[in-house]
């Protein structure tokens, strides 16, 4: 019986990519006994670098790696990407069936629309995890309307991982029983350990620096936070297309001695950098080309940690964080309700304090790494166990 025993194949558009930690807990900690597949646009690779190909499709991978010297890697996608539709799909099916998946857990929606027709000849049962511009940005909505159609009809189950993506998707034709809310969790026995009541007047920004993530309002929020409190300190921690024209701005607000831009860093940094901070900062707000957030890990992962938030009113995060509870939310574009806020928990260290302790608790009750992963290996094994379509159990749904 499929429980324990349970056989994934989660399908990525790329590994270890470092924004996507909450895609690698999936990876190992859903299952014992997990196959990774990845590529863009055709999942082609598995394991530590094998491929799905076989036959002859294999033979023409060592062949272009043999003539062009681009290796291995290059190759096989190469000739991956050469296979008719129709021929792809049977290889990924055949590699499904020998692999013995029980079930595939796609992450975003359009890789589950380069898999669901491999798994439907596979008889493979699919879930799509959704997680944020692929529920959204509109030239991905107009790529894949037609696509999306048909996976929603052919996916077991769709995974919000917010209330509002829950209706967003639902708006796009995913069918509400076949849809299921499921936030992202955290590892709250890792993320804890924050003091902001006596931390130093330093306050934490973490994330791309891309448009619905709005970095440049954070820092226009925090210049006015520093001209009344001079001895006020961010960090920004991340990379991305707008890191540079922030750094920019930080000069032309003359607070660039007061501001710092890490880059991107591990793990383990993340956690010792929060806990020497006053409070977290995010402005998510959605983007130009609509493209907004799920439920941004940072905010989960700053409160897990004892932080207030100070972000928007924004997706998941209105869930998130418990306005003037464990932190304060303002509307999407208000700079000056941002600098207030900011510049309250600067001047109160306590009350910084009380709200991290909520925070820590609001996550230790609903966002847990242990219940968001037992929830979603619920709904994998009841979708295997069933050979895809069930209704969801009580508990699971949206609530």
């Amino acid at each position: 019986m499929i429980g324990e025993d349970l056989r994934l194949g989660v399908v990525v558009p790329e590994r270890n990519v470092v924004s996507e930690s909450f895609i690698q807990a999936q990876i190992e900690g859903l299952s014992e006994d997990t196959i990774e597949v990845w590529g863009s646009p055709r999942p082609l690779f598995h394991g530590q670098g094998g491929t799905i190909l076989s036959g002859t499709s294999s033979l023409l991978a060592r062949a272009l790696g043999l003539v062009t010297g681009k290796g291995s890697a290059w190759a096989a996608a190469a000739a991956g990407n050469r296979l008719p539709t129709s021929r792809y799909e049977k290889q990924l099916a055949a590699f499904l069936r020998r692999s013995r998946v029980n079930v595939v857990l796609a992450e975003y929606g359009p890789t589950g629309v380069a898999v669901m027709n491999a798994c439907a000849r596979s008889a493979t049962p699919l879930v799509v995890h959704f997680h944020g511009y692929d529920a959204y940005q509109r030239e991905t909505l107009n790529q894949m309307q037609e696509s999306y159609a048909r996976l929603f009809d052919a996916a077991g189950r769709i995974v919000a991982v917010s209330k509002h993506m829950v209706g967003q998707l639902s708006d796009l034709g995913a069918p509400l029983d076949r849809t299921v809310y499921n936030p992202y969790g955290v590892d709250v026995d890792v993320f804890r350990g924050g003091q902001p009541g006596s931390a130093a007047p330093t306050l934490l920004a973490l994330g791309r620096f891309v448009d619905k993530k709005a970095p440049t309002l954070t820092l226009r929020a925090f210049a006015k936070v520093h001209q009344e409190e001079p001895q006020s300190q961010l960090v920004m921690l991340g990379d991305g297309p707008l890191r540079e024209a922030c750094i920019e701005l930080a000069r032309d607000l003359e607070i660039a001695t007061s501001v710092s831009f890490p880059g991107s860093i591990g793990h383990d940094g993340v956690v010792e950098w929060m806990r020497r901070m006053r409070c977290f900062v995010q402005h998510s707000r959605r983007a130009a080309d609509g493209d907004s957030e799920g439920t941004p890990l940072a905010v989960l992962e700053a409160s897990s940690c004892g932080l207030p938030v100070v972000s928007t009113r924004h997706a998941g995060i209105v869930e998130a964080v418990r306005d003037g509870v464990s932190g304060f939310l303002v509307e999407e574009g208000d700079v000056d309700g941002m600098a207030d806020h900011m510049l309250r928990l600067v001047r109160e260290p306590e009350l910084a304090e009380r709200m991290g302790a909520a925070g820590r608790r609001h996550v230790e009750a609903n966002y847990s790494s242990q219940k968001s992963l037992g929830r979603l290996r619920s709904i994998l094994v009841e979708v295997a166990r069933s050979g895809g379509r069930v209704r969801p159990r009580a508990g699971i749904r949206a609530r």
